[in-house]
Parts: structure tokens; C-alpha cells; sequence
């Protein structure tokens, strides 16, 4: 009984924490309007334990910006290997995101990545290149980051670009955050994630991973897309795949804040593994 108590105590507890984070974040954003940092220049993003970096990409030569956030205690804790979330689209998520992982896993590095100039939607083998050749050495080399406690995170095209490197390049991650992913366009990425539902699975490459699946309940127009993804993604019946969906409150736009606490509450456990 003792116990069970305890379970109790602590999931009474992060509850509380997560109805914190939630009133929390609203003030947030507000003193993020002030942060904001030019991807022209090297200039310093204005937050705690941040680094604002340029790097190479070795395929194209253009350069992409990378923000680095990194825990409380990192400088004193020079044994432990941290894991690391990389997310598209900094400027708009590295607010919230340091929020929640403050809160609910603290000894994470997160890595904000913008798009190298030439990369697009039609050459994304070309920015899953970068991040293998490029970033991911630059934050392990130069950081201490677990190689294998990756994780994406992505929202909307972020989320797209997320469900296309699970499809076509496994391995790069070991878990994937997928906030309503835009699987709605008619675009050649979205034929070549369905590609796997055509191969047999002694062709098929083990996708092994974790991944985290949400979106909004007024999302209606587009659930059908979601939902057509998740039963492809459970019809492979690949042992190696763990997958967790929920939907949540709000639309595409709204839902975006929960999709952030949830998706991180789900990787606390993991990561601790």
C-alpha cells in the first residue's frame, strides 16, 4: 500500500507541475517577444545557458544556425551524458520548449535548427545529410551528447519533415515528436513516407523508434490524414516501433502549447530508460 501511495504522490505531483507549466507559458511568450535573434549574425539569443552558433553545411557550403540550450548543472555534472532534442523552427518553439523540459526533464540539451538556405521540401535527403554529417558532429563533439538518446521534435511542416526522416531514414532518431504533421499537401513527400507500406518487411529497414503522435480535436478537416498515418505506421507490424497518439484541445494553431507539454510528459520516461 505504501507503495502505491507513493505512485500516487508522484503522478499527483508532475499533474500539478504540468497545470503550472500550462499558466506559465502564456507569460513566457510574452517575454519571448523581446529575445529575438537574427539569423544574419552571431548575435547571443538573450536566455540562460544559450548559445547562438553558425555552421557549415559540407554538402551545400551554406551555413544554418543552431540554438543550443543547455541544463542547469551541466558544467558541474562532467560525467553525465545528456540526451538531446533537436527541434525545427527555433525561434517559434525554443521558448516553450525550454519551459517544459525545465520543468519535466531538466537534464536535456535542446538544439533548434534552421533550414540551410537551398533546402526545401523537394531535397530533404539533402537536410537529413546535414544533420548526420553536420549537426549531429558539431553537438557530439563538442558536447556531452548521447548519440543514442536522440530525439525530434516538429510541429505542423516541422512534423512533416519528422515523419519523413522515420519513413526514409531510420535510425537518425530514436524518438519522434509529430504535432499535427502536414500530411494534408499533395507533394511528393508524402507519396515517398507511404512507400514503406510497399516493401516487405524483410526489405524494410527496422524503423526503431519511439514516436509521439498528436493534434487538435477542431482539426477536423485534416484528422482523416492523421489517422491514415498512424494505421500505416501500425499495419507494418514492425516489433521495433513503439507509437503513442492522443489528440488534444484546440485547432491546428491552439494545440500547439499542449502539444509541447504532452509530447515532452511522454519522453520524460524515455529517456530515462
Amino acid at each position: 500500500m505504501k507503495n502505491n501511495n507513493f505512485i500516487i504522490k508522484k503522478e499527483n505531483i508532475k499533474t500539478a507541475k504540468l497545470l503550472i507549466l500550462t499558466c506559465a507559458l502564456s507569460l513566457n511568450t510574452v517575454f519571448a517577444q523581446e529575445n529575438k535573434v537574427n539569423d544574419d549574425t552571431q548575435k547571443a539569443y538573450e536566455m540562460p545557458r544559450t548559445q547562438v552558433i553558425q555552421i557549415s553545411n559540407s554538402e551545400t557550403d551554406t551555413l544554418n544556425t543552431l540554438y543550443i540550450k543547455l541544463p542547469k548543472g551541466y558544467e558541474k555534472n562532467t560525467d553525465l551524458e545528456y540526451p538531446v532534442i533537436y527541434f525545427t523552427f527555433p525561434k517559434e518553439y525554443i521558448e516553450i520548449l525550454s519551459a517544459v523540459t525545465e520543468i519535466l526533464i531538466e537534464d536535456v540539451i535542446i538544439v533548434g535548427l534552421t533550414w540551410s538556405k537551398g533546402i526545401n521540401f523537394g531535397n530533404l535527403d539533402s537536410y537529413v545529410n546535414f544533420l548526420r554529417n553536420d549537426a549531429f558532429k558539431v553537438i557530439e563533439n563538442n558536447y556531452r551528447a548521447d548519440a543514442n538518446r536522440r530525439t525530434y521534435f516538429g510541429y505542423s511542416a516541422g512534423a512533416l519533415v519528422g515523419a519523413y526522416i522515420l519513413s526514409k531514414h531510420p535510425n537518425t532518431f530514436k524518438n519522434f515528436i509529430l504535432g499535427s504533421p502536414a500530411l494534408a499537401v499533395d507533394h511528393e513527400v508524402i507519396q515517398k513516407i507511404y512507400e514503406i507500406e510497399s516493401t516487405t518487411a524483410e526489405e524494410r529497414k527496422k524503423l526503431n523508434a519511439n514516436v509521439f503522435i498528436s493534434y487538435g480535436i477542431l482539426e477536423e478537416k485534416d484528422t482523416p490524414h492523421f489517422e491514415k498515418f498512424i494505421t500505416m505506421l501500425k499495419s507494418i507490424n514492425d516489433e521495433s516501433l513503439t507509437l503513442q497518439h492522443i489528440v488534444v484541445e484546440g485547432d491546428h494553431q491552439t494545440s500547439s502549447p499542449m502539444t509541447a507539454i504532452r509530447s515532452i510528459y511522454w519522453l520524460s520516461d524515455l529517456i530515462k530508460e
